[in-house]
């Protein structure tokens, strides 16, 4: 089975790689690579690695990169998945599971309707962002998607047009997602789920006003990560990237 392995930018100089704590220990001690061996790794911003071992601890791992491959796996559609925020560890598994399905970037959204407090959030973005880190690897991705920072919904609404195209899960709209697509060509979308609860009337009209295209998910409620997964693994499927 292939492995994909992480390491930062920072620890790449030209063809050498240096690798250093957790993921050294697991690549000596648990996978048990030694020197001669050959591993994928992945920077986390697009690049991936072949790469030879030259010398090997459980502390320390170089290597010599041999080849380097872009975006491999990356979906051509960049999507950036909006979200009321929710509980842990509900947002820890939209996190590991939306990242798995291929999300560029997570964007927290504040709602009339959210009700944890983004602080806490805050204090455990090193924690979310190992989850991600595992979940790229899981899904031997090359991108590992940011997480940023908070907004308002009512200021998410002015970063719309940014984007070629935008589209709402609200559980009063008239419209399947396959109705909502559009024939243009799409590179960036946004994608905007609500918290339990869901968006309130008026933040759906106010997002559909701004150009996001409403859609509903059926007839059954989803929990807001649930809903997160379905729309993305449709979304992608639709789009056919």
């Amino acid at each position: 089975m292939k492995e994909l392995f992480y390491s930062p930018v920072r620890t790449i100089s030209g063809s050498r790689v240096i690798i250093r704590g957790e993921e050294a220990h697991h690549i000596f001690k648990v996978k048990r690579h030694k020197r001669g061996d050959r591993i994928l790794l992945t920077d986390g911003e697009g690049s991936q690695y072949q790469v030879i071992i030259s010398s090997a601890s459980e502390n320390v791992i170089e290597g010599q990169i041999i080849s380097t491959l872009r975006k491999p796996r990356e979906a051509l559609l960049e999507v950036t998945l909006a979200f009321g925020l929710i509980k842990a560890p509900r947002i820890e598994t939209l996190f590991e599971k939306c990242t798995e399905m291929g999300v560029a970037a997570f964007q927290p959204l504040a709602s009339s309707r959210t009700v944890p407090q983004w602080e806490e959030g805050e204090r455990k973005i090193k924690r979310f962002e190992r989850i991600i880190v595992s979940a790229m690897k899981q899904s031997l991705r090359s991108v590992a998607p940011k997480i940023l920072p908070l907004l308002d919904l009512q200021d998410f609404v002015r970063t719309i047009p940014d984007y070629d195209h935008a589209l709402v899960a609200w559980e009063d709209a008239k419209h399947q997602l396959r109705e909502r697509l559009t024939r243009k060509r799409v590179r960036r979308l946004a994608l905007m789920i609500g918290p339990e609860g869901g968006f309130a009337p008026d933040e759906a009209e106010r997002l559909a006003r701004a150009g996001a295209k409403p859609f509903s998910l059926g007839l059954r409620r989803l929990r807001a990560e649930t809903a997160a997964v379905a729309a993305l693994a449709n979304v992608y499927n639709l789009y056919d990237v």
